[in-house]
């Protein structure tokens, strides 16, 4: 749970992970399937550190619906610092 809530606020400054977490939000079932063989295939070769931190991060967010529940604490995130 903690490392959702740190993508989340991560969400929050780097626009980039932020729109990555977004469109995987997004997907169906069936194109998450899709995209989560694809990220495995792409990691497969790769070992790097950037590398494995990357494929750390993807492999996270695409797990358990994890996606939308970091969108959930983003949104929190956001309302609670526009107070």
């Amino acid at each position: 749970m903690e490392e959702l809530k740190a993508i989340a606020k991560a969400c929050i400054t780097d626009e980039r992970i932020y729109e990555i977490v977004y469109s995987i939000s997004q997907m169906s079932q069936e194109d998450l399937q899709q995209f989560r063989s694809k990220v495995v295939s792409y990691f497969m070769t790769k070992n790097s550190p950037e590398d494995m931190e990357a494929y750390k991060f993807y492999k996270i967010i695409l797990e358990d619906q994890n996606a939308r529940k970091v969108m959930e604490f983003y949104q929190e995130i956001k309302k609670e610092s526009e107070r």
